[in-house]
């Protein structure tokens, strides 16, 4: 079964169907853009529009929920709506031809640079939507996701970036680019044992090279490991060399902190 497939089926049973779109890719310097339209599904909150937007950013996994790298796409919808939000969906593997990169290797035929591309497409066409407030956008992804969300606060689709997005938040991905920050209100989410990426440590440093004046937040949960916002991870489990696992603590503060930097920048 498709990814896309089993992402529909899972919002159908949860009473949101979303509406499918097609998101012309916008050419960056410096990002490899998709040579095909980008696939979206908007979900709508309940209550009158246009209502504020979140970007969702799957990890590098695609869009299936099924897989353990999954950020478990239609809860994070549901959280989303739940805060008064919508929430976009967009899948920035099955439009270049590959379904995941999460093994080493695979890594470089969809970078976090391209993706962030991906994102300013997104963010355009959003604008476009009556029932979407343009003004009032923001990013949030995981791993993978979450590291293409944080690229979008630096060069090469900063400059782009900037002026369509109020925040970004990035769920235990890696931080680079601190020379080049745009100033894009940018919230960490770490565990501090987390080694797919060390996003506990590049985001640190991030911040450290940023300074303090600036609107960009790390918080690091210590002894956490990759992907704690995920439910099914009960156990620990291994992936393609990093470990797993749900931690409950973690993944609810993490949930309060990223509906109050929302409500804080883009609400």
């Amino acid at each position: 079964m498709r990814s896309g497939l089993l992402l529909t089926l899972l919002l159908l049973v949860s009473g949101c169907a979303g509406t499918s779109l097609e998101i012309p890719p916008h050419a960056i310097a410096g990002t490899r853009a998709a040579k095909i339209a980008l696939p979206g599904k908007l979900f709508l909150p309940s209550g009158t529009g246009p209502h504020p937007v979140v970007i969702l950013l799957h990890g590098c996994d695609g869009l299936s929920p099924s897989t353990v790298a999954g950020s478990g796409m239609e809860r994070w919808v549901s959280r989303v709506n739940g805060w008064g939000y919508a929430a976009l969906v967009l899948d920035s593997m099955s439009p270049r031809g590959v379904s995941g990169v999460c093994p080493s290797a695979d890594q470089p035929k969809v970078t976090v640079v391209d993706r962030s591309g991906d994102v300013v497409s997104a963010a355009l066409y959003l604008r476009g939507i009556k029932e979407i407030d343009g003004n009032r956008i923001a990013a949030m992804g995981f791993s993978h996701g979450g590291a293409t969300a944080a690229r979008t606060a630096v060069a090469p689709a900063g400059a782009q970036a900037r002026p369509l997005l109020k925040a970004a938040i990035d769920y235990y991905g890696s931080c680079a680019g601190a020379a080049s920050y745009t100033g894009l209100p940018l919230l960490v989410l770490a565990g501090g044992d987390d080694d797919w990426g060390n996003p506990a440590a590049t985001c640190t440093n991030f911040g450290r090279a940023v300074g303090k004046d600036q609107p960009f937040q790390v918080v690091v949960y210590p002894g956490v490991v990759h992907a704690f916002d995920s439910a099914w991870l009960i156990r620990r489990i291994v992936s393609n060399g990093h470990a797993l696992q749900y931690d409950q603590a973690a993944a609810e503060d993490s949930f309060v902190r990223a509906r109050a930097f929302l409500d804080r920048y883009v609400k």
